[in-house]
């Protein structure tokens, strides 16, 4: 069971993630934590996911690692402020969160630089 503090952290990204929602192309967002659980967030109401629930639970546990193994280079080239991947069906972004990550995927047509800088300055409001 999450502490209150936790529990109000958590609260902030959940409102943060259906801010993300809001916007037209974006059709997931999420908070993963470090052991690859989805802690807030979700799909577009309405919307069909692309995959189904193992391939998305596959996928947590995968950008939790990718984002805790990029943080070895920290110390040489700075620390990642977004990562993108354009893929056919969609352009999927993450954006680590001290030991989260934001996961957004959004319709593939995006512009990448415009989508994380809307990204960035949504969750600059954060705790």
């Amino acid at each position: 069971m999450p502490t209150l503090e936790k529990s109000h952290e958590y609260s902030h990204f959940q409102q943060m993630c259906d801010i993300l929602l809001e916007q037209e192309k974006i059709r997931f967002a999420g908070l993963i934590n470090s052991m690859g659980k989805l802690v807030a967030g979700g799909i577009r109401e309405g919307l069909v996911p692309l995959e189904d629930e193992a391939e998305r639970q596959k996928m947590y546990m995968e950008l939790a690692l990718r984002v805790s193994m990029r943080k070895d280079f920290d110390y040489t080239l700075g620390p990642v402020k977004f990562s993108a991947s354009r893929r056919e069906k969609a352009l999927v972004m993450s954006f680590p969160i001290n030991n989260n990550v934001l996961l957004i995927s959004a319709e593939p047509e995006v512009d990448i630089e415009e989508t994380a800088n809307k990204v960035i300055k949504i969750i600059g409001t954060r705790p």
